[in-house]
């Protein structure tokens, strides 16, 4: 939810809710089941794997969840589903910040948090064309540090949890599915061809899932993590913040730049990952 909506709308807006955000928690939450589930049933433990289980969970979230996906076709079937949450929210946000905390020396961790919220604090200049205004530098680092927090926490959970695998009972599974499908069928219902275009994508995916697959999930292993170093995941809003505060009179489109350029790192990689799957 972190990297897919707060690190994405970096800022609050007038629609947001504390029953909204709840809402939104719901739903990331029902997505994650399935996350946790396809990384323990095709036993991920790759780059590639990885990825190709974002673009699973990006096409969820845009074309089952919400329509997005259809918008702008076919260009929104990658922005945001590949350029944004299976780059940034599984790639970047499961497997570098878990290697990140669990593996690399601190200061090439410290230096990669503040990579990613230097980012973070550009993409936020971007919104000023959409409200009409920039809020202040306060107000992004209220918002920043809030949700950053927030994120720390759930690293901090799932570490404590310290989960070897991941085996949902038959009717946990059977709930979850029943949920996903109530969004499937509502989509189906206000865009009928949507099965035409999201069914061929998820099963190349899986087919290519099923064809990396590995013997044993890496999920878990990158959540055994000192304590100590939970706190670098606070230098992610803290420069996000600087760079905020010295770009935001800045009028750039940046979205443009950002877009082209997951968008264009979101495909190569895909096709690399189905390319390796063929190969096999």
């Amino acid at each position: 939810m972190f990297y897919s909506e707060m690190m994405f709308w970096a800022r609050w807006r007038p629609e947001d809710t504390i029953s909204g955000l709840l809402m939104t928690w719901f739903i990331y939450s029902v997505l994650a089941f399935f996350v946790l589930l396809f990384f323990e049933r095709f036993c991920v433990d790759d780059i590639y794997s990885i990825f190709l289980l974002g673009a699973v969970f990006g096409w969820l979230v845009e074309g089952v969840v919400v329509q997005t996906a259809y918008e702008a076709f076919p260009f929104q079937l990658v922005w945001t589903p590949l350029a944004w949450h299976a780059l940034i929210s599984v790639l970047i946000g499961l497997y570098f910040v878990g290697n990140a905390l669990s593996e690399w020396k601190f200061k090439k961790a410290a230096a990669f948090f503040a990579l990613l919220g230097a980012f973070w604090g550009v993409w936020a200049i971007y919104w000023k064309f959409e409200d009409g205004y920039a809020i202040t530098t306060a107000e992004f680092a209220v918002y920043a540090f809030s949700t950053g927090i927030a994120l720390m926490a759930s690293y901090i959970v799932f570490s404590l949890v310290r989960p070897r695998t991941f085996e949902p009972t038959k009717a946990e599974t059977w709930i979850f599915s029943g949920v996903l499908a109530f969004f499937a069928l509502s989509t189906v219902v206000a865009i009928p061809f949507s099965p035409l275009v999201l069914l061929p994508l998820l099963g190349v995916s899986f087919y290519a899932l099923k064809k990396l697959s590995g013997r044993e999930s890496i999920l878990f292993r990158f959540f055994r993590v000192n304590p100590r170093r939970y706190v670098m995941l606070l230098f992610m809003p803290l420069s996000a913040v600087i760079v905020y505060a010295f770009f935001r009179e800045v009028w750039l489109e940046v979205n443009v730049l950002v877009a082209l350029t997951t968008s264009s790192v979101g495909i190569f990689i895909f096709l690399k990952a189905i390319y390796k799957a063929l190969r096999i």
